[in-house]
């Protein structure tokens, strides 16, 4: 990962790879996107499949992730117009901190890899 030199202002910012994985989206084609989003919100649906428990009470989204799904509405970022990426950021955003973590992990690596060939 880079360190860039700037100040923490931005929600991904503070989460490991998820700047990466903006980065390197900005770059990538729209087919690409869907064709990354497809796959990627397999893994999510699988990982909230497999996170449920029946006698636990549901967990809640956290206030930090609601205001950041409300003011997502607001559209001011090429991420918040692309329609499968702010799917996944989208999905993402509602696993457990850990997994969303995962997920930027398993994004970026995948993508870098793809991108170096």
């Amino acid at each position: 990962m880079q360190t860039k030199n700037y100040e923490l202002k931005r929600w991904y910012d503070v989460k490991p790879y998820a700047d990466e994985v903006l980065d390197i989206l900005k770059e990538l084609s729209l087919q690409s996107h869907y064709d990354i989003a497809r796959e990627v919100l397999k893994v999510i649906d699988v990982i909230k499949a497999n996170s449920r428990e029946l006698d636990e009470p549901p967990l809640s989204l956290g206030v930090d992730r609601v205001v950041g799904l409300f003011s997502q509405s607001y559209k001011r970022r090429w991420y918040d117009k692309n329609l499968p990426i702010n799917r996944i950021f989208k999905s993402a955003s509602s696993l457990q901190d850990e997994d969303f973590q995962n997920i930027m992990q398993g994004m970026f690596t995948s993508l870098k890899e793809e991108n170096e060939q």
